[in-house]
C-alpha cells in the first residue's frame, strides 16, 4: 500500500475532473524503498485514439476504458529509475461508476496469475457527474494470490 498526500490526492481527483466523462490515467511515483509517493505524473488516455485505429482490438472508448502509451510509460518507468525512484501507483479513473478492480482491470494487472508489476498498486477514482464518489487502491496479496482493496476517500 502507498502513501498518497492530500494535495496529491486533490491533483489526482481534479484531473479526473476535468477529464471527465473519459477517464484518465496516470502514474505515482516515489523514492525507492519509500511507501510515500512523491509525484502524480498524468498521462494520456489513449484508448480512443486506439479505437479509431483499431476498432476490433479496442472495441470500447475512453468514456469506459483507458490505455497508457506503452513508450511513454516505460519512459516514466526509465526517468524515475535514473533519479533513483520507482512508480508507485498507476491511477485511472472510472466516470459514472464505483471505484473498482473491474475484470479488465484484473486480467491487464496480473494476466498470468502473477502482477504484471511487483510492487504497484492500482488507484482508482470514482467520478460522478465531476463529483468525487470514492477512491479505492488494489494492492497485490501474495496470500490471495489477487488484488486486495484499501479504502482511500
Amino acid at each position: 500500500m502507498t502513501i498518497i498526500c492530500d494535495k496529491t490526492i486533490e491533483t489526482i481527483v481534479a484531473y479526473a475532473k476535468k477529464h471527465w466523462p473519459d477517464e484518465s490515467c496516470g502514474l505515482l511515483i516515489g523514492d525507492k524503498g519509500q511507501e510515500s509517493v512523491a509525484e502524480f505524473i498524468p498521462i494520456k488516455n489513449i484508448y480512443n485514439d486506439m479505437h479509431e485505429k483499431y476498432p476490433d482490438q479496442y472495441p470500447r472508448t475512453a468514456k469506459t476504458a483507458y490505455l497508457i502509451d506503452p513508450k511513454e510509460q516505460q519512459r516514466i518507468f526509465d526517468e524515475a529509475e535514473k533519479n533513483r525512484q520507482e512508480v508507485k501507483c498507476i491511477y485511472h479513473s472510472h466516470c459514472e461508476h464505483d471505484a473498482y478492480f473491474s475484470e479488465e482491470d484484473r486480467l491487464v494487472a496480473a494476466p498470468w496469475g502473477e502482477p504484471s508489476y511487483p510492487g504497484i498498486s492500482y488507484l482508482v477514482v470514482s467520478i460522478y457527474n465531476r463529483e468525487l464518489k470514492e477512491i479505492n487502491e488494489f494492492f497485490w496479496d501474495e496470500s490471495l494470490k489477487g488484488y486486495n482493496q484499501k479504502k482511500i476517500i
